[in-house]
């Protein structure tokens, strides 16, 4: 089930609904919870619930045979559960993608073995409830958080619906506790979240999917076009896949407040960093933090000197490549990225401003073009694909088509609106407006969204990882 369909719009009100009769039982609250998450995950495959279950049950277990006290016990049980949710994790996003690459090394070498292509189905959100099992496991061996009896809870934990797909990525210490305990409604709350979900179908909807189909008409046929096209098509492909993951995300917190339940924000205006290090500091919050807490610090973090820092960061962006997909340009994309930070690790630290000024917008176009140059292999379908667009613009004729330039007048009232509400969540979270002029911009980015939704048929970029 999508967040942007009809069907979604039928489901939350009658979740919210629901949910909200059974306040005075806790118990029903969550095993209704538990049954609607399950049927929103299940509507794309019912036959991957397996997998989500069994990865909600081992953790669970695993973490009850646990003391917190870093036994050599705990220690087992730890490392038996993050091997078994990395192996399944492994199998379903990674097998073909090693077996393709090892034949491919074994080529170099004048050898071709016939081994047959698995073609395993990927399912849906499991990069996401993976990291967050494991997450919760760790937490458990280190006596962060004590691990609970309540299995419905816990497994509302793991597949709460907002958040199942495509996050934020939960550390338990923040949404668990939440399902533990009684909620009351919160009329304020929940227009904030109306508001939010608002925004993020406008930024999914309006703006990413309009620069999708340029986006997709540019790379699919990257010989056909110019190199300024293709570096626009990066440019483009940057707006579109951050409106179409931050709308994702504001949807998704937006529906969680509607159940007075808080998740953490996963962007902050990303675009408007003054380098590389803030910018990664505000994209994909949730991610990033996760590497930082069960990547980056386990292995030394900065304690170490600067080489040993260089090392961990690398490691550290290397991986998140491959989490985001099952190839090689994914890879080139996150070790890039690291290359990209390394300088601050050598320069003196300076404190910036927490919202950039007038002032820093050179900077931050820099900052945003470079990002986008890089995304370029993000978007590419494969090593070959990356080489063809790379040819493009060492290459390729430097003019650009008038009909991919239009998408400037969606970008530049988008990011305007954007940059006047940097300063709050989301920009339209509390508008100090009028209320004839409020409503009738909510009505303007409803019609907005009708009209957009006439002619298209595409799903959150972040589904497929």
């Amino acid at each position: 089930m999508q967040f942007d369909t009809y069907t979604y719009a039928l489901f939350l009100p009658v979740v919210f609904f629901i949910y909200w009769g059974l306040r005075n039982h806790l118990r029903w609250q969550n095993l209704f919870l538990l049954g609607a998450s399950y049927l929103f995950y299940a509507w794309w495959d019912w036959r991957m619930l397996g997998l989500i279950m069994l990865t909600s049950l081992t953790t669970w277990a695993s973490a009850l045979m646990m003391t917190g006290k870093r036994t050599g016990r705990d220690k087992a049980w730890a490392a038996a559960n993050i091997v078994l949710n990395l192996g399944i994790l492994c199998v379903f996003k990674y097998l073909d993608f090693l077996r393709n690459s090892f034949v491919h090394l074994l080529g170099l070498f004048g050898l071709s073995p016939d081994w047959p292509t698995i073609n395993i189905l990927l399912p849906v959100g499991i990069s996401f409830y993976t990291f967050q099992a494991i997450s919760y496991t760790v937490d458990v061996y280190r006596g962060e958080i004590k691990p609970t009896r309540n299995v419905v809870a816990f497994s509302v934990f793991i597949a709460f619906f907002p958040q199942l797909v495509a996050g934020p990525i939960e550390r338990a210490t923040n949404l668990l506790p939440q399902f533990l305990r009684r909620k009351t409604f919160d009329y304020d709350t929940a227009v904030v979240g109306m508001r939010q979900i608002l925004w993020g179908l406008s930024k999914k909807i309006i703006i990413a999917d309009t620069m999708g189909n340029c986006v997709d008409q540019l790379f699919n046929n990257p010989y056909c076009y110019s190199a300024t096209s293709m570096i626009w098509g990066g440019i483009l492909f940057a707006v579109q896949i951050y409106a179409d993951f931050s709308g994702y995300s504001d949807i998704a917190i937006g529906s969680a407040r509607l159940l007075n339940i808080r998740l953490q924000p996963n962007f902050r205006y990303p675009f408007f960093s003054r380098n590389m290090k803030e910018l990664w500091q505000r994209w994909h919050i949730s991610l990033m933090t996760w590497f930082r807490h069960y990547v980056y610090f386990p292995l030394g973090g900065s304690r170490r000197g600067r080489w040993h820092t260089v090392l961990n960061t690398m490691i550290v962006f290397s991986l998140s490549g491959l989490w985001h997909g099952a190839d090689w340009t994914f890879v080139i994309w996150g070790t890039v990225n690291g290359l990209l930070l390394l300088p601050f690790i050598f320069m003196p630290r300076r404190q910036l401003s927490e919202h950039a000024s007038w002032r820093d917008l050179p900077r931050c176009l820099l900052t945003f073009f470079l990002f986008a140059m890089v995304f370029i292999a993000f978007r590419a379908e494969g090593i070959h694909h990356l080489g063809q667009i790379c040819d493009v613009v060492a290459n390729g004729p430097w003019r650009l088509r008038p009909d991919h330039a239009k998408a400037i007048f969606y970008i530049v009232p988008f990011f305007l609106i954007e940059w006047l509400g940097r300063r709050q969540e989301f920009p339209i979270k509390r508008l100090p407006l009028p209320t004839v002029v409020r409503w009738t911009l909510y009505w303007g980015l409803l019609v907005g969204i009708a009209l957009a939704s006439l002619d298209r048929s595409t799903q959150f970029i972040y589904f497929q990882f």
